[in-house]
């Protein structure tokens, strides 16, 4: 009888020790297991987790590790140490000055531009159109309103050529040549977040808008170059949807001509003509759709919307599962 008292309480004390391991382990993991279960239901594409950037810029705290290192060797079909389209550009590379190119004479009839990779290079309206002003000036650019001290993004992939100050124009600009061959132009600057001669990506925060130059209130002055020559970038970028017309725009000699309009006109469906076929182009379609980011929006939440994953709306806009959502921003979703 006594010796089976004893196994009971042995059996007692065994289970209650058990039972003491095991909330022991549980109570070591759970700070470690938190962060990888946030990440997994927060940022996992293969799961359909959603999103752990929201829209209004609201941040969770979270182990990003694996995403800072799948973005730092997102392949780039190019060697950054080398100078973009430097066989196009006749291997002219000079830090001043827009246009450089006046001595070249290997330019080609025409030339295919990827778009593939597009980014807007800020998110402002559009206050004054690609034309002339006035008998005397022409704009050969557009302006995006901005409120100074506005972060001004990198259009595509590609190599800061050019950093400098013009007084009377351009004021803080910085010019960028890209990998598919263009090069962009971005005016009235007030701070350079990047030097001459780096490498940025389709996205990357390169300056800060301003007032600078000649200037009649903050805004973003932004051109579209080849060879040195600029084009109306109405034809490459639908600024209203912040995408390009096409993924690829073919340059012409009809490409460099000027318009009659006032520079205050904005382009309509019945004025605006495309320099090449529209066959491609995907508002003509009718198969692209997009949503407009609200507040409180996830990437998880708008791709199971829409019936697609996470990887294939970040492919769709050229964004990281770490991008932040902006409200009133449209998303391409197919």
């Amino acid at each position: 009888m006594e010796r089976n008292k004893n196994l009971s309480k042995v059996k007692v004390l065994l289970t209650a020790s058990l039972a003491l391991l095991t909330l022991t382990a549980f109570a070591q993991s759970t700070a470690k297991s938190r962060s990888e279960v946030n990440y997994k239901q927060l940022h996992s594409t293969s799961l359909g987790g959603q999103q752990g950037l929201f829209a209004d810029g609201i941040k969770l705290k979270m182990d990003l590790s694996v995403l800072d290192e799948a973005e730092a060797t997102r392949e780039i079909p190019f060697d950054i140490n080398e100078i973009p389209a430097d066989e196009l550009y006749g291997g002219v590379w000079r830090n001043a000055h827009v246009d450089v190119y006046g001595a070249l004479k290997s330019a080609p009839d025409s030339f295919i531009v990827n778009l593939a990779n597009f980014s807007i290079p800020h998110e402002g309206r559009m206050t004054s159109n690609f034309g002339r002003r006035g008998s005397r000036r022409y704009h050969y650019g557009i302006d995006l309103k901005l409120n100074v001290g506005d972060t001004v993004y990198a259009a595509f992939d590609g190599k800061i050529r050019v950093q400098q100050y013009e007084r009377r124009g351009y004021g803080y600009y910085t010019v960028v040549r890209h990998v598919n061959g263009l090069e962009t132009v971005y005016g009235h600057l007030s701070k350079f977040l990047v030097k001459e001669n780096d490498f940025v990506r389709s996205g990357q925060p390169i300056a800060l808008g301003g007032n600078t130059g000649r200037s009649t209130g903050p805004h973003l002055h932004f051109e579209t170059r080849f060879l040195g020559k600029p084009i109306n970038p109405n034809y490459i970028i639908d600024f209203d949807n912040k995408v390009c017309h096409r993924d690829e725009y073919l340059v012409t000699k009809s490409s460099y001509k000027k318009t009659t309009q006032s520079s205050s006109v904005r382009y309509t469906a019945s004025n605006y003509k495309q320099p090449t076929s529209t066959s491609n182009n995907k508002y003509v379609s009718g198969t692209v759709k997009y949503h407009r980011i609200k507040s409180g929006d996830t990437l998880g939440a708008i791709a199971r919307r829409n019936g697609i994953s996470v990887s294939k709306l970040c492919s769709l806009n050229n964004i990281t599962p770490r991008t932040t959502l902006r409200v009133g921003k449209s998303l391409r979703v197919s």
